[in-house]
């Protein structure tokens, strides 16, 4: 008895990461179940996706590819997060930095690719990060909420851009479309090869980026004041953190990791910015960081898990006939169990049922030592 109601416990309430893979796994058993009662033949869509996530190199490079912009952005939602911020603003960040490395790689033409790619790389982080950072500044001395804010910002920064590429930045030579020059071949990240896959640079980027992320949340003074503040913030101040200022980091570690996101995809994938940048990349960042849990290890894990998911949703279509929109219905069920499950009325609930079952536990403990004793006697 005992046994049974601690592992009931331990997958309602003990393990975060065991609640996440059981709304993963449920939530593509739904998303199934919604494929099969619109008339979909699962036994073409479930292996055309699976396929096109994870088949071949060139499909397992596109799960990584799909995956980078998310992985970038999801991690400066995760800090936002931890500091009890919730920044909606990664698509405009992500657009205002790709949209800055675009300009400097046609203002500054570097020969040098190592030389190039650091440039508007530091570029990319300044301009996401000051982007960040004005939510921030708004939030610690105007008291504005920054859920409203990012949000403002997001259609200022795609306007931004949208207003460069049907303007100055745009490729006369480009068939027509709203879209600029390509950056020179310096600026370019490069695809490594190991053997029978290939890798791009930009995931390797942002398993480095992860573990940096990791190590300032969870190893520096900074990031315990930060976590503090997420936590309650009246006793971050009583500690004498720098509330105002910790705000605004905050918000300008999520906007520099969502510019690097955009530099990266300018510079590894696309090549070029246009209307049609980011097909929502900043918002499914979103589902990414809270289904890691504000964690580097979980966002990047998730971030895989979406990626593949995209990737094997075009696929599904392309083969199988089956909306790759597909994918979004299924992000939408995962981060909806997800906070059902992570509700304080569910929370109230299984507690009291852990709590029964350990009075029962006591109880029928009391029975076997009675039940001992006469025996003995």
């Amino acid at each position: 008895m005992k046994t049974r109601q601690s592992s009931l416990g331990m997958v309602l309430l003990g393990s975060e990461t065991l609640v996440v893979i059981a709304v993963m796994v449920l939530g593509l058993l739904l998303s199934l179940a919604f494929l099969a009662a619109t008339g979909a033949d699962l036994g073409e869509a479930i292996p055309a996706l699976l396929n096109g996530a994870f088949g071949d190199a060139r499909a397992f490079e596109e799960t990584l590819s799909q995956t980078i912009p998310i992985m970038f952005v999801g991690l400066g939602i995760a800090i936002g997060l931890r500091a009890g911020l919730f920044n909606i603003g990664g698509e405009g960040q992500l657009y205002v930095a790709a949209l800055t490395a675009a300009v400097v790689s046609q203002a500054l033409p570097v020969d040098i690719s190592f030389l190039a790619i650091a440039m508007i790389l530091v570029i990319g982080i300044a301009a996401g990060g000051l982007w960040g950072a004005v939510a921030g500044w708004m939030r610690a001395y105007l008291n504005m909420d920054e859920v409203i804010t990012t949000i403002l910002l997001n259609g200022i920064g795609y306007l931004l851009a949208s207003w460069a590429v049907h303007g100055p930045l745009r490729d006369r030579d480009g068939g027509g479309y709203p879209w600029s020059e390509k950056i020179g071949e310096a600026f370019r990240l490069p695809i490594l090869d190991f053997g029978p896959i290939t890798v791009p640079a930009g995931f390797l980027a942002g398993l480095v980026t992860a573990g940096i992320v990791w190590m300032f949340l969870d190893k520096t003074l900074m990031g315990v004041e930060l976590s503090t503040l997420g936590d309650n913030r009246d006793a971050a101040a009583y500690a004498g953190a720098p509330i105002r200022t910790l705000v605004i980091v905050a918000m300008f570690c999520a906007g520099a990791l969502a510019g690097i996101g955009g530099v990266v995809e300018l510079s590894g994938t696309q090549e070029r910015i246009s209307d049609f940048f980011s097909p929502g990349y900043g918002f499914t960042a979103i589902a990414v960081a809270l289904v890691g849990n504000a964690r580097a290890g979980g966002v990047v894990l998730a971030a895989l898990f979406f990626g593949a998911l995209t990737a094997g949703a075009a696929s599904m279509e392309r083969l199988a006939q089956v909306p790759s929109a597909t994918s979004l219905v299924a992000q939408a069920i995962i981060v909806a169990l997800l906070v059902l499950a992570r509700s304080e009325r569910l929370g109230r609930w299984i507690r009291a049922r852990r709590q029964l079952g350990e009075v029962l536990d006591q109880g029928e403990n009391l029975d076997q030592g009675e039940n001992l004793d006469q025996t003995v006697a």
